[in-house]
């Protein structure tokens, strides 16, 4: 084992060999055996341990807690619903009515725009004959 793979497992595993895989419990022992830097990185490991174990203990009471609960239990209770919803805001069903008031006003700027020129298309027309050179079979130009 290398010391890489060694201080990757430290820092998943931490410093409890049991917790570590079987088939690197038997190469960490021989690595800690001989090198001071993995004693090391095990320590760290064993601080850090130590500091979560410490942290998972709760600050709040138990009855703390539950007065929380009880308070947002009872602010959820007396929330108070609008009997106005804006459009925007509103949930299934589909309100159609906006959505069509919208496109319909895009088709009017579309069509306005359009009459009035601001938005000009290319018109493609077939070339007039006086445009084309007509080519006999036999190579005369007419």
């Amino acid at each position: 084992m290398t010391l890489k793979e060694f201080k990757r497992n430290a820092a998943a595993y931490g410093a409890d060999l049991d917790r570590w895989p079987r088939s690197a419990r038997v190469d960490a022992l021989a690595l800690l055996d001989g090198s001071a830097e993995a004693r090391d990185l095990l320590a760290d490991a064993a601080i850090t341990d130590a500091l979560l174990d410490a942290a998972s203990t709760p600050l709040v009471s138990a009855r703390r807690e539950a007065q929380v609960y009880d308070r947002i239990a009872d602010c959820l209770a007396q929330r108070i619903v609008p009997e106005f919803i804006p459009w925007f805001l509103s949930r299934p069903p589909f309100r159609p009515a906006p959505l069509a008031g919208f496109l319909a006003s895009m088709a009017l700027v579309g069509f306005l725009s359009y009459s009035q020129g601001l938005i000009s298309f290319e018109r493609t027309s077939t070339p007039a004959l006086s445009g084309v050179m007509i080519v006999s079979y036999l190579g005369d130009v007419r």
